[in-house]
């Protein structure tokens, strides 16, 4: 566990994985559209040749991926993959009435992890 200054704990099991392998993951999970944006990119082939290895997986994205890909992974482990989907793209009042993915795009990772763990608590009101 990792703990976000002044923001909820979050695991980042994602240190232990090659980025080549999250990317691939997160464009199984929610396509390589959303994966690009998410990263603050426009081309899904980013998030393609992110996922086969041709390309390298820049700082900044890789930041936002990999913290995306911790926060997924939790809310599957608890529920179902279903759930994690249709909660990254759905609009999030915790989040100011944006999706967790533009959260996230947006470096905003206190409050996306705090409306992970809300959905996690139960405490889920979107």
């Amino acid at each position: 566990m990792s703990l976000a200054p002044g923001g909820p704990r979050h695991r980042t099991d994602s240190v232990m994985i090659d980025t080549a392998d999250i990317v691939r993951e997160l464009n199984d999970l929610l396509t390589p559209r959303i994966v690009a944006g998410m990263a603050g990119k426009k081309d899904p082939g980013q998030a393609r040749k992110w996922a086969n290895g041709s390309l390298a997986v820049p700082p900044p994205e890789q930041e936002r991926l990999r913290f995306a890909y911790d926060l997924l992974k939790q809310i599957e482990s608890a529920h179902r993959r279903s759930v994690a989907q249709a909660w990254a793209i759905t609009v999030n009042p915790r989040l100011g009435y944006t999706t967790p993915v533009r959260a996230i795009r947006e470096e905003r990772f206190n409050e996306a992890a705090a409306a992970m763990r809300a959905l996690l608590e139960e405490a889920y009101d979107g």
